[in-house]
């Protein structure tokens, strides 16, 4: 059973969710810390008109989208603000508070903004306010990764926008998603818990632009339609929250009716089972297979597209229990940047075997290929903490062991993993990077990356994307550069879990960076 506690631990690392995988995060190794229960009053969900659903969120945290640490209030953050781009479901940008991004140069883009949106609260949104909302998501974890290149954004005498950045991106509008608010609106400091056991109220929340606007009645808060936002107009004209003290319950909630609507970004490694109409989630969760590209045997690149050869990604779905998009390009299989099925590869073991047998591994001992000098037996490192991972490893083993080729996995506890992982202390590892809504390779490729271990940052395949950031390679380009270098082996995409009561009578469409892109057309029975 799912551990719902980690449905409100601090989430707000964003590069690298750690090569372990276990919650999202860049920079921190795993999570965060997890809220403690309380023994705050809940009272009992109330009754709900046609249009109104609950929605979960931690009374013990904040809704501004700057302050709020809870896995829960950050994914409210969508239904009351909007940043000047979105991403699709081919992750491609949408304008939303920005009507365009024009490229100046390699490390300029203009951005216009659309005019005629208001804030909550009435007023225009203007420049000035995009540039100090930049100024907080640049200082905040939950956005500074995406932001981690772009050194300015500064207002122009017509009232647009020149974004600077210090490292070439095609890409940068994806990653322009931080949400805007008023100038001086988020600045207010962590509130103290209030008698009702809540951290804010509807004038310590900044106004944003999104659909839903917090309001407050009767002691209780709920989000209602704005009727001066340009979209349609939903069929739920108000979301009520319900607070959540004990996060261990929150499926019990779900289930007895407090609200209608959980998501669980399956980083635990667990499936939750739930009376309910789950949905699964695409994430940027690359999974992958790290080599150790330093050292023999695996520094002859030729060994390494053998062994690549042996894996078939798209039988690991059930080690993640189902929940997993194999690829064989470091890309979604959605992305608009190519055709994925233009890059498929069949998996073929004969054909693999063939190609260890040319590079001289022709002896079999004990089970295990070997040359005049070396056998080809590894290590392979995992997080054991998590159960997919372990899973997915244990099968990497069984299907290199139909090549002849020997591999003991190595389950570490989460901190030593990383360690191990960090310090190049493998032949193999099983990698996980949460990837910004742009899609960026850097931490795997370019110098600096939090997740280039084993990795030859000077080599063909980073040289290739970094021209393909400048927009001098083609993504195909650069997949092609990444296979004939093949300093990791792309595996697939973990997807989340969202759950929506049956009440409901619908399947949610949700994207990771936005639950409730599709809430339009969500109903309550």
């Amino acid at each position: 059973m799912l551990n719902w506690r980690r449905l409100i631990c601090v989430a707000l690392a964003v590069v690298l969710l750690a090569l372990a995988g276990c919650a999202p995060g860049a920079t921190t190794p795993a999570g965060g810390t997890e809220s403690q229960p309380t023994t705050l009053p809940v009272a009992p969900a109330p009754a709900l008109p046609a249009d109104s659903i609950a929605l979960p969120f931690a009374a013990r945290d904040v809704l501004n989208p700057y302050l709020a640490e809870s896995l829960l209030n950050q994914a409210l953050r969508t239904l009351l603000y909007e940043g000047l781009f979105a991403v699709d479901d081919s992750f491609a940008a949408l304008p939303v508070l920005a009507e365009k991004a024009e490229k100046q140069s390699a490390f300029q883009w203009k951005i216009t903004l659309r005019s005629g949106r208001v804030f909550h609260s009435g007023a225009a949104v203007t420049a000035a306010d995009v540039v100090y909302s930049f100024k907080k998501a640049k200082a905040s974890p939950l956005f500074q990764a995406r932001l981690a290149h772009a050194t300015g954004l500064l207002e122009q005498k017509d009232g647009s926008l020149l974004l600077t950045l210090n490292q070439a991106n095609e890409y940068i509008a994806a990653n322009l998603d931080f949400p805007i608010v008023p100038g001086g609106s988020a600045d207010a400091p962590r509130l103290q818990q209030a008698e009702n056991g809540y951290h804010f109220g509807a004038a310590d929340t900044p106004p944003g632009t999104g659909r839903y606007q917090l309001k407050r009645k009767d002691d209780a808060y709920r989000l209602e339609y704005d009727s001066r936002h340009p979209g349609a107009a939903p069929t739920l004209r108000a979301l009520a929250l319900y607070g959540v003290n004990d996060t261990s319950s929150l499926l019990y909630g779900l289930e007895m009716g407090n609200y209608q609507f959980c998501y669980d970004d399956l980083s635990g490694g667990e499936v939750l089972r739930v009376s309910a109409t789950a949905a699964h989630v695409p994430t940027t969760n690359f999974v992958y297979l790290g080599f150790q590209n330093n050292r023999a045997p695996l520094n002859d690149v030729k060994l390494r597209q053998a062994l690549a050869a042996c894996i078939d990604p798209t039988a690991l779905a059930e080690s993640f229990q189902g929940f997993f998009r194999a690829v064989e390009i470091p890309f979604p299989p959605a992305w608009y940047g190519v055709n994925a099925a233009d890059f498929a590869q069949p998996h073929d073991v004969a054909a693999a075997k063939q190609r260890l047998t040319d590079l001289g591994y022709k002896e079999i001992k004990d089970g295990v290929r070997a040359s005049k000098t070396r056998k080809l037996q590894f290590t392979l490192l995992v997080n054991g903490d998590n159960p997919f991972k372990l899973a997915a490893a244990n099968a990497i083993k069984n299907q290199l062991a139909l090549c002849q080729v020997g591999v003991t996995v190595n389950a570490l506890e989460e901190a030593k993993y990383l360690a191990a992982v960090k310090a190049g202390s493998f032949d193999f590892y099983l990698g996980e990077v949460r990837l910004t809504p742009d899609l960026s390779l850097a931490p795997l490729l370019l110098s600096g990356g939090a997740a280039t271990a084993g990795v030859n940052v000077w080599g063909k395949a980073a040289s290739s994307y970094g021209q393909m950031l400048q927009g001098n390679t083609t993504p195909a380009q650069f997949i092609s550069a990444l296979r004939e270098e093949q300093p990791f082996l792309p595996l697939g995409y973990r997807d989340g879990m969202a759950a929506a009561a049956r009440q409901m009578n619908l399947t949610p469409r949700c994207r990771q960076n936005d639950l409730f892109f599709d809430i339009v057309n969500w109903k309550n029975g």
